[in-house]
């Protein structure tokens, strides 16, 4: 019991040490973002100030896929929104540090200690995206072991992939979060006329969990597999270079997204999704640009192999204390 206890707070250390890591990293990677758009070369004939086409769903939905939009501008759309998502996280429900009393050694140094709030929304999405990114990787390694791959989206220019990649969780989180798992869920356990609309499409757990119930709690869990299903689907169906593979990784993805989304907002889902594809991709191509090291496969990219070893580590403890948590969970209720 001793050793568990010791090992349980030598993780706790190592958990709190990698995730003031990944925030620094997700928070720098903004900048890098900027600087791989506006002041580099990386784009050849496109540069930030091109017209360049938005394969948005719903533009696709109401046929305005035709249209072009400056990419620059764009691009500082979807960071805005991204940067407005992050800031919510990582102040919501209480900011992600919190400093405590002024404990020993700490008093004699004139320093206050610093605590990590577990149940800040930035920690959690976090938490969970390197749960899912151990998971995705396990689920790759297991699939090309029967020769089924994943596919690759990217086109064969670093701008034109990393402005596409960068526009995709808000177009997807729009589409796939608020409109096909939001609404519905609005329209099933929302009274008409409580003004809580937009509330609800925002954060549906803020208006239906006082509603909830036994058989709520079932009916939202089979809304949210459907859900997922889709969204591993349109993966393959709307095309975009990934293949059957991606399905399973996809809706993995889908429900954790989903449940995100559900539980702690949307702003929590859109920065899952801004994780894996700009903050990846932004370190990928700085890469490039400072060494020439492939942008798009993860092999010699120093950048990416980094930040993929600390999600990889923190996801290893995310799963563990998950699990430990669900096997805590399941033995009391068997000995109740």
């Amino acid at each position: 019991m001793l050793n568990k206890l010791i090992l349980n707070k030598v993780i706790g250390y190592v958990d709190d040490i990698l995730l003031v890591i990944i925030i620094l990293v997700t928070a720098f990677s903004f900048f890098i973002g900027v600087f791989l758009v506006f002041f580099t070369n990386i784009g050849g004939e496109v540069q930030w100030y091109s017209d360049v086409p938005l394969d948005f769903l719903i533009f696709g939905i109401f046929g305005l896929n035709s249209i072009n939009f400056n990419l620059g501008i764009s691009f500082m759309f979807f960071w805005t929104v991204y940067l407005a998502c992050y800031l919510f996280c990582f102040l919501k429900p209480v900011s992600i540090f919190h400093l405590s009393s002024v404990k020993t050694p700490f008093k004699t140094i004139g320093l206050e200690r610093i605590k990590i709030q577990r149940d800040n929304y930035l920690v959690i999405t976090i938490s969970w995206f390197s749960g899912y990114f151990v998971l995705s990787i396990l689920i790759d390694v297991i699939q090309q072991l029967f020769g089924v791959t994943l596919g690759n989206p990217l086109t064969a220019n670093p701008l034109l992939s990393f402005f596409y990649l960068s526009a995709a969780p808000l177009n997807e989180e729009i589409f796939f979060r608020v409109l096909l798992l939001g609404l519905p869920l609005f329209l099933l356990f929302v009274p008409f006329g409580k003004g809580l609309f937009l509330s609800t499409l925002y954060h549906p757990y803020k208006n239906i969990s006082y509603r909830k119930g036994k058989y709520t709690t079932i009916a939202i869990a089979i809304i949210i597999a459907l859900n997922s299903l889709v969204f591993g689907l349109s993966h393959v169906i709307f095309g975009g270079g990934y293949e059957i593979g991606k399905i399973t990784q996809a809706g993995l993805g889908g429900v954790i997204l989903a449940w995100l989304y559900y539980r702690y907002s949307l702003s929590s889902a859109i920065t899952f999704h801004w994780i894996s594809n700009f903050v990846f991709f932004a370190y990928s191509i700085f890469g490039y640009f400072l060494f020439q090291s492939p942008w798009n496969t993860e092999s010699d990219n120093i950048f990416l192999a980094i930040v993929s070893v600390v999600f990889i580590i923190m996801g290893v403890i995310f799963l563990y204390r998950l699990f430990e948590q669900l096997t805590k969970k399941y033995l009391k209720k068997s000995k109740i």
